[in-house]
């Protein structure tokens, strides 16, 4: 047995949320004095204290961590439970970022409004997980790519609703390949879990420059060209020699493209 405040310690949690959880009854120690009234914590309780505090970091409530605990949890049911409660995290974290994206494309379209030339933005951005089809286009061309990628969205997206998957930022990204050939992937970012019928595709973390496109698609060339002159006034030879390019569509919805939104990123590293 140890005191409340050594149980406190190798638990990683406050004394006074252990007598916090005393007094709800979501764990009580295992001695009580009744004369000084200290606590005292039989080691063996720490499994319980781990779990109470992993259910709660993962947003139940005492009361639901009370009753969950109380029913006897076996581990393997805990860990499921847990799982589902880290997927609607990991979710909700990936329409955040979504919607960050397009908070900032908008604040840079603002800004392009008083200047003359397209604001590019050179930064780091961190790796993404996706799940994808690829295939190869037979050359750079936007008639050529622009094809495999509308196919390559059009299966993907009947694939994740056929497993009920989340889909939220949707990429493109365009490799080199043999002669003329470039790699197409496209797809939507998820969790390091895979989905079945599609590929997991990792994005490195990058140093990227990028721009935005608002409209068609059929006029994203001038994008494509603002960036590819960009890089060679900054000395960016390396990233144009084979170049690596990204479409994050930020907003991409139905079939009329005039109010689209598409982050287009070239990668530097």
């Amino acid at each position: 047995m140890v005191n409340i405040g050594e149980f406190a310690r190798l638990g990683g949690v406050s004394t006074r949320m252990l007598r916090h959880y005393d007094a709800i009854g979501v764990l009580k120690p295992a001695d009580v004095d009744p004369f000084s009234g200290r606590r005292s914590y039989d080691v063996a309780q720490l499994p319980m204290l781990n779990r109470l505090v992993a259910l709660k970091g993962l947003g139940f409530s005492l009361d639901e961590v009370g009753a969950l605990l109380s029913e006897g949890v076996d581990p393997a049911e805990l860990h499921g439970m847990l799982r589902l409660r880290q997927a609607e995290f990991e979710r909700r974290v990936r329409q955040d970022q979504h919607a960050l994206g397009r908070v900032r494309a908008r604040l840079r379209l603002i800004e392009q409004e008083t200047q003359v030339t397209t604001h590019i933005e050179t930064k780091q951005v961190d790796a993404l997980t996706l799940a994808v089809l690829s295939a190869a286009a037979r050359d750079a061309s936007r008639q050529s790519t622009g094809a495999v990628v509308q196919t390559l969205f059009g299966q993907v997206i009947d694939r994740m609703e056929a497993v009920v998957a989340d889909r939220t930022t949707p990429v493109a990204h365009y490799v080199p390949s043999s002669g003329d050939e470039i790699q197409v992937a496209a797809g939507f970012a998820v969790p390091a879990d895979s989905v079945p019928g599609l590929q997991t595709y990792d994005l490195p973390a990058a140093a990227v420059a990028s721009t935005i496109h608002q409209g068609p698609m059929s006029g994203i060339a001038a994008a494509y060209q603002t960036l590819a002159q960009w890089a060679e006034a900054e000395g960016h030879h390396d990233a144009l020699e084979s170049p690596r390019w990204r479409e994050h569509y930020l907003e991409a919805d139905g079939i009329d493209e005039t109010h689209w939104i598409i982050e287009l990123q070239l990668e530097l590293t």
